[in-house]
């Protein structure tokens, strides 16, 4: 513990720079109460207060930086002491200097001259005011400072749970996908080979897609439409006319934005919570209006209750998307369709 090994981990050159500027703040006020004084030797006494404020300040940030001090209002009893002390003694000097160049106001000097006490309690008087302004101004200071770290690092952590949570969705629908489209492909291989290569080829790009990645959690609306794509055109090769799907996405979104593998679950919970048959197929339409993205199907017979709940992927959705915008998931459940709109991220 001490000053020089915790001032690296603070940002003690911006600080010295912001309490320049309030000392300026602060002696501007007792330019502004001098102007209407007779004072012989007004900008010495305005250089000297500035000193001694600004040198307070450095003196009380040297020691709550010492004692590794992050609340000045909360900090030890020795800490405030200590402070308090060379307040003290700063203002000690600075008396002394005023009055030996003559600087120092009729008022004041009558009580020094007085007693040697009331000089004391003068300079004690001083420092108490000085020291409660200073550590007023080094907790707006540096709590200021604290908690902008506070909320870096609270971003940092929504954005590795959110790539957490998109691994984790990974991991969810892979095996269970490949099981099935593993299954699929052996039959196609027997049945037609040219659709087994053609299935084959969807199945290679939609892997590709579903493991990317970035640094911002987000992927353009052309990745995630495409992956959709692919995702729909093995399902259709697998269950036949018993899924249709319609993408209507205009090519001027297609440069924005969406968090990574947010589209491809709504259709896959379309898929697993609808029982679909050729005679009562189920729709599922990806379409673009007015900002959004909106993801419907209609609501065929539902598959038993022992199938999993679907609120915790919306509830999911919904979380990650408010890392970017507020109000950006709507939900609309109806009679006879289900819609999910997702808003677009714009740069």
């Amino acid at each position: 513990m001490g000053f020089f090994q915790n001032k690296n981990r603070y940002p003690l050159k911006y600080w010295i720079k912001r309490s320049a500027v309030f000392s300026i703040c602060i002696v501007s006020i007792l330019i502004i109460d001098s102007l209407y004084k007779e004072q012989g030797r007004f900008w010495l006494s305005t250089a000297i207060a500035f000193v001694v404020v600004f040198g307070i300040i450095l003196a009380n940030l040297v020691v709550h930086i010492h004692f590794d001090v992050k609340d000045p209002i909360k900090s030890p009893v020795k800490v405030k002491l200590l402070g308090y002390v060379m307040t003290f003694g700063i203002c000690l000097l600075s008396i002394i200097l005023s009055k030996q160049l003559g600087t120092i106001a009729p008022e004041e000097n009558r009580v020094i001259e007085s007693s040697p006490i009331n000089f004391f309690l003068l300079t004690a008087f001083h420092a108490a005011i000085l020291d409660f302004m200073v550590l007023l101004w080094l907790y707006f200071l540096m709590t200021d400072y604290f908690k902008n770290q506070l909320e870096l690092e609270r971003s940092k952590l929504d954005k590795l749970k959110e790539r957490a949570v998109n691994q984790m969705l990974r991991q969810q629908v892979q095996p269970h996908f490949l099981f099935n489209a593993l299954s699929s492909l052996k039959s196609l291989i027997k049945k037609d080979t040219a659709m087994a290569e053609s299935y084959l080829l969807q199945l290679s790009d939609y892997l590709r897609g579903s493991f990317l990645t970035s640094d911002d959690g987000l992927a353009t609306v052309k990745q995630e439409i495409k992956l959709c794509e692919d995702y729909l055109s093995m399902q259709k090769i697998r269950f036949r006319e018993a899924i249709q799907y319609t993408i209507a996405v205009s090519e001027n979104v297609f440069k924005a934005h969406l968090p990574i593998f947010s589209l491809q679950p709504l259709v896959d919970n379309a898929l697993k919570h609808n029982h679909y048959t050729i005679e009562h197929p189920l729709h599922i339409d990806i379409l673009e209006e007015d900002g959004w993205i909106i993801v419907r199907n209609n609501v065929c017979l539902r598959k038993s209750a022992t199938e999993d709940n679907n609120n915790y992927g919306l509830n999911n959705l919904k979380e990650r998307f408010s890392y970017y915008l507020k109000d950006s998931v709507i939900i609309r459940e109806k009679a006879s369709c289900f819609e999910v709109y997702v808003k677009i991220i714009h740069e």
